[in-house]
């Protein structure tokens, strides 16, 4: 598993896709074994802290990286 942890404002997103090099039917067996967790650390001034918990196989990006 993988951990992250970032701040995300309102209106702001986060993509969860299957890693890039990882084999889809891999990721897919990690991800009904173990799951995904999220876990909201602390809110404040309109800004929110996430953890995240997630098989290697699965990639998790904030949006703004896909799309500049």
């Amino acid at each position: 598993m993988s951990h992250l942890i970032l701040t995300r404002r309102f209106g702001q997103s986060i993509v969860i896709n299957v890693a890039p090099g990882a084999d889809p039917e891999q990721a897919l067996h990690q991800l009904l074994r173990d799951g995904i967790t999220v876990e909201i650390n602390r809110v404040e001034h309109g800004n929110v802290r996430v953890s995240i918990d997630a098989p290697r196989t699965i990639q998790i990006l904030r949006v703004e990286l896909i799309h500049s």
